[in-house]
């Protein structure tokens, strides 16, 4: 189950999403993003940004819904291990995504036990 919440302001178009983006999910988020009218970049200033940190899972067609929404300008959020890598993935080392933690090539990547050592950072 996906749940999909779509909060407009005037500078960006955040799409939050809860839960696994897999199955039939994957074809409501698509259409909730074509509905939001920002498939293709919006004006010069207003960005959309999905936001992933209550994703637990993405399947392969989840994986290439998000590869299209990154190719048309979508920024991507990520905050767990798992789906880090995956934005880390599709984002190709470019600025158009955030991550929460360290690299995988530091030692301390990803400590969870120390909140003071994680951060955000731009992909």
């Amino acid at each position: 189950m996906l749940k999909i919440t779509i909060y407009p302001s005037a500078m960006e178009t955040r799409l939050r999403l809860e839960g696994k983006l897999a199955g039939p999910w994957v074809g409501e988020l698509r259409q909730a993003w074509l509905q939001c009218g920002r498939a293709e970049a919006g004006p010069e200033g207003h960005a959309t940004v999905l936001d992933l940190r209550e994703v637990d899972f993405v399947d392969p067609e989840g994986q290439a819904l998000l590869t299209e929404m990154h190719g048309r300008g979508v920024r991507l959020e990520a905050s767990c291990p798992l789906i880090q890598h995956l934005v880390e993935e599709i984002a190709g080392g470019c600025e158009c995504a955030t991550v929460e933690g360290k690299s995988a090539g530091r030692r301390d990547a990803f400590d969870s036990s120390n909140p003071a050592r994680r951060h955000a950072r731009s992909v």
